[in-house]
């Protein structure tokens, strides 16, 4: 006898193809079984004998062992390209060729779900950000919420998603809640692992670091014992920058160095995003223990790895606590504005030449002030209010200016509440 999920399949795909050929119940029916019970079989309210589908395909003139052969092989091809995607590696020619045939609007079966599913996940994974919501938001009311294939798939892909867009807090806000991740626990231990590092990703951005760590412990522990190197940096490289969020600076140095160590040892992940990556999160740990001349260094060997603005903020950032002008004017002459284009990147390249060249003015103070400290408050950038806030107000109190001052110190005082409240969360 077949699984249910799968024999409710079978009444799918019986309906489907009875409406697509133009029959009528009456017609498949007729000397095998009443058109009640066919439309009761079709809407998987009741589960027949496997004979009885053999013969309802058969008039529809399927072959179930054949469909049954060619379903085992489809899903076989859609798992492994799923794993592929959750290990970032690239999918082959013919990979991609097959996913793509395998999409269709009707979502008959589970099989088609799950080939939906995959697809949406491919498009994340090369950024077609937009396409791959539509797509899963037509698979939404599909979804049963069991512990089944294709809700612990669509768990994993909406988590993914809501990274892709930066939705962290619905992300805690599902697991919270619903406790989604209970979903998961028939799910292989690395599609558990990715679930749990995503959302520890999700915490560390929503500054409960807290949660984040515990929840990065988790994931580690189900992934131990598996050779998946790519995967072991990113635990590697996010439980250090959890540690350091969390002022362990030491700890989260040991965390990078054996992300190092794993680095010089694995060909196979030695790119230089990879390297960048790392290097630009050892630069930011030294740059928060007051280190700004280790940090520049790692930020610059990042850079040279990779070319990331995001890296070379950090690097100017780091250059002026350094106070180290040579160094600032040369990437301020070969960084430029407008090589710039995410927003808070703009405006730190804005206040760190206002505040480099010295030529401080209330107005051009306020200006600044105005422009950039309600953006950073309205898309919860705290670390960077933490820093630019007192800066201002001490320019500020240069200029006499102290209630211009007092109005920056507070809102650095809530910045930092804001992070209090979560990280005790």
């Amino acid at each position: 006898m077949l699984a249910d999920n799968e024999e409710k399949n079978w009444g799918r795909l019986i309906k489907y193809h009875r409406q697509q050929q133009g029959l009528k119940q009456d017609d498949v029916a007729v000397g095998i079984c009443t058109p009640s019970y066919l439309s009761r079989i079709e809407n998987g309210v009741v589960i027949a004998e496997q004979a009885i589908y053999e013969m309802l395909l058969a008039r529809l003139g399927i072959d179930l062992v054949h469909e049954k052969e060619q379903l085992t092989a489809k899903r076989a091809l859609l798992e492994t390209i799923y794993e592929k995607l959750l290990s970032n590696e690239e999918l082959t020619q013919n990979e991609l060729l097959s996913l793509e045939s395998f999409q269709t609007d009707t979502f008959q079966q589970e099989i088609d779900l799950l080939a939906g599913l995959v697809y949406s996940r491919y498009l994340l994974s090369i950024d077609v950000l937009k396409e791959a919501r539509e797509l899963l938001i037509k698979l939404e009311p599909l979804i049963t919420w069991h512990q089944d294939r294709v809700t612990q798939m669509y768990i994993g892909i909406t988590t993914f998603a809501h990274l892709s867009h930066l939705e962290f807090q619905e992300i805690i806000l599902r697991e919270e809640q619903q406790q989604v991740s209970n979903y998961m626990n028939t799910a292989s231990r690395f599609e558990q692992a990715n679930y749990f590092y995503h959302l520890a990703f999700a915490y560390n951005r929503y500054y409960s670091f807290q949660q984040s760590l515990f929840y990065i412990d988790i994931a580690t522990q189900n992934f131990s014992h598996q050779y998946k190197p790519l995967f072991q940096l990113k635990l590697y490289s996010m439980k250090g920058v959890i540690l350091n969020d969390l002022h362990r600076f030491q700890e989260a140095l040991v965390e990078f160095e054996a992300g190092l160590d794993l680095l010089r040892n694995v060909a196979a992940i030695q790119t230089p995003r990879q390297w960048s990556s790392l290097y630009n999160n050892i630069a930011y740990c030294y740059e928060c223990q007051g280190l700004f001349k280790e940090a520049m260094s790692y930020y610059e060997q990042a850079n040279s790895f990779y070319e990331d603005l995001h890296t070379v903020i950090n690097w100017m950032r780091a250059s002026y606590q350094q106070g180290d002008e040579e160094t600032l004017n040369k990437l301020f002459i070969e960084y430029p504005r407008e090589r710039f284009n995410v927003l808070h990147h703009q405006y730190q390249w804005e206040l760190l030449k206002f505040a480099n060249e010295r030529n401080i003015t209330l107005t051009k103070l306020k200006e600044l002030e105005e422009l950039v400290f309600p953006h950073f408050e309205q898309q919860e950038y705290y670390s960077l209010t933490l820093y630019y806030a007192p800066l201002w107000a001490a320019f500020y109190e240069e200029l006499h200016a102290y209630k211009q001052a007092s109005k920056c110190f507070k809102l650095a005082f809530i910045a930092s509440e804001k992070v209090r409240q979560r990280m005790s969360c």
